[in-house]
C-alpha cells in the first residue's frame, strides 16, 4: 500500500483568511498554536487517577493536539485512531469547516444558549434541513423530530419513550423485543433493554432486569443468505405474539457482536411483522448514523424504514453534546420529563450539526455562492459536493485494502472481516483456528503501545476510522497493526 494520496486541507491556524486573528492572539493567554494546558508553576498536568471515581480516570495518555485521525501525545508520538475517537468523530479531529462555522458563531452576537423554551433561527434551521432529509429517504413516510436530547443514552431512553406512549391504548403491549450482545446506552430504559454483560461493565441502578424485556437471538443468514433457522424463529414468535409488544428496538449493526451486519433479509420481514402487529420498530442508530455506512441514516443503506431511528455521536462529530429521534408521526408524542434536556440549547452544538451536514451532503443553496475565497480548495470542492459523495467509497477501499493485507501476512491469527462501510471487524483466532475474545482483547490494549487505536468488539478487533482518513494514515496504521499482532504472536508463542 502505497501514500500517494494526502489531505489537501490545512491546519486551521495556517489558513489565510484567520492569519490575522491567529496573530493578534499569540503570546496571550488565548494563544491557538500552544496546544497544552500549564499548571501555574508551568509544569505539565499529569495523569492523576486518585482524583476521580474508580473506573473513570482517563488511561496514562495525555492527548495534546490532533487533526483528522492523527492525535498527538504529551511525550511527542502520534497515535493513529481507527475508532473515531470511541465513535464519535465522523469528520476525524478538528474538522476545519466545523470549527469555522463555531468561530463565526462565537464572534457574533448570537445568543450562545437558549433555552429550550424559545425558537431560534438556527434550530429551525437545522430541524427544516434533516426534515427535509429524513422525509426525502424515508420511503414515503411522515417523519417529526426531537433533538431535545444531549446524548444517544438520552435519546434511545426518548425513543422507548415515544414507543411506550404510543401503546398506552392497549395495555396488553408491554413487552419489548431486544437482541442478544445488544447495547443500547447506560440510562435505565437503555441499560434494561441491552443484555446484560457483566464482564463488559454492565451496571445497574434501581432494577436489575425488567421482565417485559425479551431478548432474541442475533439475526443471522447462511453464506447463501437464507436466514437461520434461529433468526426465522424469532421472526415466527413476534408474529405469535405480537400484540403483546410495544416495541422491538435494534442496532442495525451490532457492534458488541463481533460487528456482525443485521441481513437486510431480516430488517424487511420485521418491517412487515411489525406493521401488521402495530409495534413499533426502532432502529438504534447511535453507532451508525451520519456518514459511517455511507448515507445519514440506515433507512437509505438497507431500504428499510424504522418507525423510529436514534441518532447520536456522530451528528455534531464530537464538536458538541446533541442526539435525536427521528419518529413516525404516529410515534411523536412525548411527555415531559423526557426530551426536553436543557442542554440540548447549546447553539455551538447546533452550529456543528448543521456544519456536519455542510461536509456530509455539501452546502446549500445561497451558502454555495458565498464562500470564503480564501478556503484551501480541496475543502472548497468537499462543501460543493459534501464528503458522502466525493470521499466516503476511497475511504471504504483504504480500510478493506488494509484489513485483507492483514489477513494475508497473519492468516492463523486475522479471520474473517465483518461489517459494513467504516464500521468494520477483524475477527481474531486462537491456536486453535477459532475466533477468540482473548486474542482480540490483547491485541486491542496492545495497539496503543504501537501507534494505534482500535477497540475490542467480543471477538473482532472494531474499527470506525473517520471519514477524511488519508491513506499516509491508513499506511501508518497498517504498520502499526503488523507491529501488535507480531508481538503478540510472539508472546502466546514464547
Amino acid at each position: 500500500m502505497s501514500g500517494d494520496a494526502e489531505d489537501t486541507v490545512p491546519a486551521l491556524a495556517d489558513v489565510q483568511g484567520l492569519k490575522p486573528l491567529v496573530t493578534a492572539l499569540r503570546g496571550t493567554v488565548l494563544d491557538p498554536t500552544e496546544p497544552q494546558y500549564r499548571q501555574s508553576d508551568g509544569l505539565s498536568y499529569d495523569h492523576e487517577p486518585e482524583m476521580f471515581t474508580r473506573g473513570s480516570a482517563p488511561r496514562p495518555l495525555t492527548a495534546v493536539a490532533g487533526r483528522g485521525a492523527t492525535l498527538r501525545l504529551s511525550d511527542g508520538s502520534e497515535l493513529i485512531d481507527l475508532c473515531s475517537m470511541t465513535e464519535n468523530t465522523v469528520l476525524g479531529l478538528n474538522d476545519p469547516w466545523v470549527r469555522l462555522r463555531q468561530i463565526s458563531h462565537v464572534l457574533s452576537e448570537r445568543p450562545h444558549y437558549v433555552t429550550v423554551r424559545f425558537g431560534n433561527d438556527l434550530y429551525y434551521r437545522v430541524a427544516n434541513r434533516l426534515s427535509r432529509h429524513f422525509n426525502k429517504t424515508g420511503g414515503g413516510r411522515d417523519y417529526v423530530l426531537n433533538m431535545r436530547e444531549c446524548t444517544g443514552s438520552g435519546a434511545i431512553e426518548l425513543g422507548l419513550h415515544a414507543a411506550w406512549t404510543a401503546a398506552r391504548k392497549s395495555p396488553g403491549r408491554r413487552k419489548l423485543a431486544s437482541f442478544v450482545g445488544a447495547f443500547h446506552g447506560s440510562n435505565l430504559g437503555g441499560v434494561l433493554a441491552s443484555d446484560h454483560q457483566p464482564d463488559r461493565g454492565s451496571g445497574r441502578v434501581l432494577l436489575d432486569r425488567a421482565d417485559n424485556v425479551e431478548q432474541f437471538p442475533v439475526p443471522e443468514a447462511g453464506p447463501d443468505g437464507r436466514l437461520s433457522a434461529a433468526t426465522l424463529e424469532t421472526l415466527a414468535a413476534l408474529e405469535r405474539d405480537g400484540e403483546q409488544y410495544f416495541a422491538v428496538i435494534i442496532e442495525p449493526i451490532p457492534w458488541r457482536n463481533a460487528v456482525h451486519v443485521v441481513p437486510v433479509e431480516f430488517l424487511r420481514r420485521l418491517r412487515e411483522i411489525c406493521t401488521a402487529k402495530s409495534i413499533c420498530l426502532i432502529f438504534d442508530e447511535v453507532q451508525n448514523g451520519f456518514g459511517f455506512t455511507g448515507a445519514i441514516w440506515y433507512g437509505e443503506t438497507a431500504g428499510v424504514h424504522p418507525d423510529i431511528a436514534v441518532l447520536g455521536k456522530g451528528l455534531t462529530s464530537g464538536h458538541g453534546t446533541l442526539s435525536m429521534i427521528v419518529a413516525d408521526r404516529a410515534f411523536g408524542t412525548v411527555e415531559s420529563p423526557f426530551g426536553f434536556k436543557s442542554n440540548s440549547a447549546n447553539m455551538l452544538s447546533l452550529v456543528a450539526v448543521d456544519a456536519v451536514l455542510d461536509r456530509l451532503l455539501g452546502v446549500e443553496g445561497p451558502d454555495a455562492e458565498s464562500l470564503p475565497d480564501w478556503l484551501p480548495i480541496g475543502l472548497e470542492r468537499d462543501l460543493r459536493e459534501g464528503l458522502l459523495l466525493t470521499t466516503y467509497a476511497h475511504a471504504v477501499r483504504m480500510i478493506d485494502e488494509m484489513l485483507t493485507e492483514l489477513r494475508h501476512r497473519f492468516p492463523a491469527m486475522a479471520g474473517r472481516m465483518t461489517g459494513l462501510g467504516l464500521m468494520r471487524g477483524l475477527v481474531m483466532l486462537g491456536g486453535d483456528g477459532l475466533p477468540s475474545a482473548a486474542i482480540a482483547g490483547e491485541v486491542a490494549r496492545a495497539c496503543t503501545g504501537h501507534g494505534v487505536h482500535v477497540r475490542q468488539a467480543s471477538t473482532a478487533l472494531f474499527l470506525k476510522p473517520c471519514l477524511v482518513i488519508t491513506q499516509r494514515e491508513v499506511d501508518r496504521a497498517l504498520t502499526a497493526l503488523t507491529r501488535t499482532l507480531e508481538a503478540v504472536a510472539g508472546s502466546r508463542a514464547g
